[in-house]
């Protein structure tokens, strides 16, 4: 009896629930969102414009479509993911494309804002230690012309050569800190007499990235080794700024070193040419006559 009277109390009480909204006068359920969008439809939802969508797309910071049909692309859930990722890296953070597609290159394709944030406050702290600037708001164009006193075909060359690197941000170049400093330097050089007239041409620093480049990669490979590669990520940081540092120093009285032998041996050669030129010849001797 127990048992029956529980059993009528639980059809009862199913009996007495309400009905759901959904099933009331015959209303379906709501239906769940399609699983892919065309690209009218992504723009609608994230706010980016169908021009900039596409211009992604051949930036390769988005995957390709799937095409449904002749020329109708059909986008997934995935693709709406990667978009709003790369927005945020745009808006919030102020990368360059380049950057963002370096970073999501080495993140992976599933990776998420979370992740893409961890990686930028690693690289920040990295770029940090090796160039205290690094923290500086970026120079546009225009001031860097303003301060440098460089005209713009010489910024031209200096970016060719690969002492300046623009970066896009918004539609419009920017200079970092660094960079900026870079022009001040090869600014002071035209102003004190090194100028094109004499023989100093902007292209003849080249050298200078061709020498360090090489000597950078060697400098980068020394961290391969296992007894560094394994300290603690604080521990590398503070390891790599103080190296940085000392380094600079060195490069500076190395370089000071060297251009003074350089230039002595120069001067000595010079000075033993013009007196090899100064100096009268031996009279010669006459034949004796037979």
């Amino acid at each position: 009896m127990a048992s029956s009277s529980r059993k009528s109390a639980r059809a009862a009480s199913a009996g007495s629930r309400p009905t759901p909204p959904s099933m009331r006068s015959g209303a379906l359920p709501k239906l769940s969102e399609p699983a892919e969008k065309t690209i009218s439809e992504v723009a609608e939802q994230t706010g980016v414009p169908i021009a900039t969508i596409k211009f992604y797309i051949r930036e390769k910071l988005l995957p390709r479509p799937r095409v449904a049909g002749r020329t109708v692309g059909r986008y997934d859930s995935a693709f709406v993911q990667r978009l709003e990722l790369v927005r945020e890296l745009r808006s919030r953070f102020r990368l360059s494309l380049r950057e963002i597609g370096t970073l999501l290159s080495e993140a992976g394709s599933g990776s998420t804002l979370t992740e893409i944030e961890l990686r930028l406050l690693n690289r920040e702290r990295i770029d940090g230690a090796i160039d205290p600037t690094h923290a500086q708001p970026p120079v546009p164009a225009s001031r860097l012309v303003e301060r440098s006193g460089l005209p713009p075909e010489d910024i031209a060359e200096l970016i060719k050569c690969g002492l300046l690197t623009p970066i896009k941000v918004d539609g419009a170049f920017v200079y970092a800190e660094r960079d900026a400093r870079i022009a001040d330097v090869v600014g002071a050089l035209r102003s004190s007499g090194y100028n094109q007239r004499l023989g100093f041409a902007i292209s003849d620093l080249r050298r200078y990235v061709e020498a360090l480049r090489t000597l950078v990669v060697r400098e980068v490979e020394q961290f391969d080794n296992p007894a560094l590669s394994g300290l603690p990520r604080d521990e590398m940081l503070n390891l790599i700024g103080q190296g940085v540092a000392h380094i600079d120093v060195l490069l500076s009285l190395l370089h000071k070193k060297l251009l003074l032998a350089a230039v002595h041996d120069r001067l000595d050669a010079a000075a033993q040419s013009r007196s090899l030129q100064a100096s009268p010849e031996p009279p010669r001797r006459s034949k004796p006559k037979a």
